[in-house]
């Protein structure tokens, strides 16, 4: 989920992980707290209230995080890096994240947070990386499950991965197994 819509932070010696998702997301938020609870202060996730437009009042989306543990330091090294140019810490795409750390079950978390199924092709949506991190993930993607992803430009400005309409079925089969009810409907079933 690190390399979706998580993210950690370094509050204190040690890693700490945040989880959010869009109200439409709720049952996918409360597995992914329930397979995190032992490492949470919190009894339940936390709620984000629409403050503007047409569900004003309602609810946004829902969030927890974990506390700092010596046990998600790994994660962060894996993603995070200082920039001394920002004077910030920035999550970043490396060789061999793929290829070294990616199981069927992984692909699957990334693709309930961040893909989306269009006709019979499936995107993944990593607007967030350069393109050259882009470019790392689908050869990796490639290599390691045998797909021929390739990345595509989205709105003009970002880099998207995208799968053809054979590595989509391809992925479905492979996660199937791994996704939760509620996130079916980003799998390709053929009739």
């Amino acid at each position: 989920m690190i390399l979706s819509d998580a993210c950690m932070y370094k509050v204190s010696n040690h890693a700490l992980i945040k989880f959010e998702q869009g109200y439409i997301q709720k049952e996918f938020l409360f597995h992914l707290f329930f397979l995190f609870k032992d490492y949470c202060f919190m009894v339940e996730p936390g709620k984000r209230i629409q403050l503007y437009g047409e569900r004003k009042g309602l609810i946004k989306s829902f969030w927890f995080k974990t506390f700092s543990h010596i046990y998600f330091d790994s994660l962060w090294e894996l993603f995070y890096k200082y920039s001394s140019t920002n004077k910030t810490t920035i999550k970043f795409i490396k060789k061999g994240l793929i290829s070294n750390h990616f199981t069927e079950r992984g692909l699957a978390y990334w693709v309930m947070g961040d893909g989306s199924l269009n006709n019979k092709s499936m995107i993944l949506h990593t607007q967030s990386y350069l393109e050259e991190e882009n470019l790392i993930l689908s050869k990796e993607l490639n290599d390691k499950f045998g797909f021929e992803t390739k990345i595509v430009p989205h709105k003009n400005k970002y880099w998207v991965i995208s799968f053809s309409n054979k590595d989509t079925i391809l992925l479905s089969k492979l996660i199937k197994p791994y996704i939760i009810p509620s996130m079916i409907y980003k799998l390709f079933i053929s009739p």
